[in-house]
């Protein structure tokens, strides 16, 4: 049975006050990035993959989502979020949590989505053509898939440093290696291994293309603009961190 590192406790405690931070690549980058890309939810039925800690639920709920479903692997993850909505959100009929991969996500009852979105979570997919397969019988026609997960980029990486520094230890220039090289990387987080899948950015569009999905539209936020945060992301100054896509269903 596939087990999540966020049902480890040590792990999990270091991650949720990682999230606390209000500095942090999900509030500065990923939060605002995600919401700038909804569609209106005014009395739509949303799904979230890997849900996490349900923020993302919540906001949709305050946006006019008549309904709000999330899946994650994690008991960890769940268990946060349905705290987050119980202390913000009166109608708890409204919310739907299950503990289920989203490999596995054929296998939930509820169906006809009109948005389907994910976070930061699909480059822990293996098999991603099956999941986007999944995710189209889930939605409605015309339905949105819209998510984040790191960008290739980022998810390249095999071996050796991932900067360029100058004699004064600062980064001056992101190395990529292994892009063309997709498949599994064995990575490191809090001193726990967990493994990524790296797929190029056409590979991604691709696979998206032919399972019957339409690009709207892609964005690689770099904070050239917000110079308030350059201090505690001079990194995004060189690559962007995240790859968002948002995508319909034809």
């Amino acid at each position: 049975m596939k087990t999540s590192i966020y049902d480890t406790p040590v792990f999990f405690e270091r991650y949720l006050k990682l999230r606390q931070n209000p500095i942090s690549l999900n509030e500065v980058v990923e939060k605002p990035t995600m919401f700038s890309l909804l569609p209106d939810l005014t009395n739509k039925k949303v799904l979230d993959l890997g849900c996490g800690t349900g923020e993302h639920l919540l906001t949709y709920l305050q946006l006019g989502a008549r309904e709000v479903v999330g899946i994650d692997l994690s008991q960890s993850m769940l268990k946060q979020a349905k705290n987050t909505v119980e202390n913000h959100w009166k109608n708890q009929t409204t919310c739907r949590l299950y503990a289920l991969p989203m490999e596995q996500l054929s296998q939930l009852v509820e169906t006809h989505f009109d948005l389907i979105t994910s976070s930061f979570a699909f480059h822990y997919i293996a098999d991603f053509p099956q999941l986007l397969t999944d995710i189209s019988t889930k939605l409605t026609p015309n339905g949105r898939l819209i998510f984040s997960q790191e960008h290739p980029i980022v998810t390249a990486h095999k071996q050796g440093d991932r900067w360029e520094k100058n004699a004064q230890k600062q980064q001056i220039a992101y190395r990529l290696n292994h892009y063309r090289e997709e498949g599994i990387r064995e990575r490191n987080w809090f001193k726990q291994s967990f493994k990524t899948y790296h797929r190029t950015t056409a590979t991604i569009i691709n696979q998206l293309i032919s399972t019957g999905f339409a690009i709207e539209q892609i964005a690689e936020p770099m904070l050239t603009e917000q110079t308030q945060w350059h201090n505690e992301f001079k990194d995004l100054l060189h690559r962007p961190p995240l790859l968002f896509v948002r995508s319909v269903k034809k």
